[in-house]
C-alpha cells in the first residue's frame, strides 16, 4: 500500500483530516495495523524512535535507500496530537486553555482512552470507557475555566470547572459482508480486514513468495479489481482466492459504531 504526504501537513492529513472528514476507522487503522504503512509498522522492526518515513527501514533490515531516511525526525510523531484532541479529546478552544473543548472519538477496537494536560488554571483532564455497550466519559475542568463538550452522539454540554461524567449507549454491530470475489475491488478488499486476510492467506499456502509480492507491491488504488494484481497468477491460486472469499461469513466482524441515539439526561452529570 501507498501513502504519501508532506511533514507539514502530517497533523492534518494523517489522521486529523480522516478523522474531520467522517473516517476514523481508516485513520485507527493506520494507528493499529502492522504492516507498511502504519505507526506499528516501525516497532515491528525495532523502532524505539519516530522515524522520518514510514519505511526508513525495509522489511528484510535493509535502510531505505531514499534521501530523506531519518529515524529521529518529528513528523509522524504527530499522531500523539491526534490521540490527545481527537481520541481522548481534550484541547483548547481559547489561549491557555481557559476554554476547553471536549469532544472524544470512539476507535473500533479501542476501549478505553484518556489525556491530560497541565494548563496554567491546573490540571485538565479528558477520557471515556467502554463497558459492553455504554461508553462512560469523564472530563476534569481546572478553576476558572470552562468546557465546551461534544460527545459521540452529538450532544452538547457547557460546564464549568470540577468533575463532570456522561454515559451513553454505542453498540458495536457487525455489518451486512456483500459477496466478494475476483471482480471486487481493492478499495472493498482492503477495507475489510478478514477478507484482506482471507486472500492474502489463499496465496500464501500454494505459493508462500508470491503472496509476499502480492502484499508488498501492491497499489490499491480506486478503480481496480482484485483480479488484476492477480492477472499472471495460476488458476490454482486464483480458484483458492475464490474458494476463500465465498466462505467468508455473510458479516463483516470488524467493529463498527453504529447510529448513536442521545444519551438519556437522567444518567449525565454534568
Amino acid at each position: 500500500m501507498a501513502l504519501g504526504t508532506g511533514p507539514r501537513r502530517i497533523r492534518e492529513s494523517l489522521p486529523g483530516a480522516l478523522t474531520a472528514t467522517g473516517h476514523a476507522a481508516a485513520a485507527s487503522r493506520l494507528l493499529t495495523q502492522t504492516e507498511c504503512p502504519s505507526w506499528l509498522y516501525p516497532v515491528t522492526m525495532g523502532a524505539t524512535t519516530v522515524w522520518e518515513r514510514w519505511d526508513s527501514m525495509l522489511e528484510d533490515g535493509s535502510i531505505n535507500p531514499g534521501q530523506m531516511t531519518s529515524f529521529n525526525h518529528y513528523a509522524l510523531g504527530a499522531v500523539a496530537d491526534w490521540l490527545h484532541r481527537s481520541v481522548a479529546g481534550l484541547a483548547p478552544l481559547e489561549p491557555a486553555y481557559r476554554v476547553i473543548r471536549i469532544a472524544p472519538t470512539l476507535l473500533a477496537g479501542l476501549d478505553d482512552a484518556s489525556a491530560w494536560h497541565e494548563t496554567p488554571y491546573g490540571r485538565a483532564r479528558a477520557g471515556w470507557r467502554r463497558e459492553g455497550a455504554k461508553v462512560y466519559f469523564h472530563a476534569e475542568i481546572p478553576p476558572n475555566t470552562q468546557a465546551i463538550v461534544e460527545l459521540p452522539s452529538g450532544t452538547r454540554y457547557e460546564v464549568g470547572s470540577g468533575v463532570h461524567t456522561w454515559v451513553e449507549v454505542h453498540p458495536q454491530n457487525s455489518l451486512p459482508r456483500s459477496p466478494l470475489s475476483l471482480r471486487s475491488s481493492l478499495a472493498t478488499i482492503i477495507d475489510d480486514r478478514q477478507a484482506y486476510e482471507a486472500v492474502l492467506n489463499a496465496i500464501r499456502t500454494i505459493d508462500e513468495s508470491r503472496a509476499e509480492t502480492f502484499r508488498r507491491t501492491t497499489r490499491w488504488r480506486p478503480g481496480r479489481e482484485l483480479r488484476e494484481p492477480l492477472d499472471k497468477a495460476p488458476v490454482t491460486i486464483l480458484a483458492a482466492v475464490e474458494q476463500a472469499l465465498a466462505t467468508l461469513p455473510t458479516c463483516d466482524p470488524v467493529v463498527q459504531q453504529a447510529a448513536l441515539p442521545a444519551p438519556d439526561p437522567a444518567r449525565a452529570d454534568h
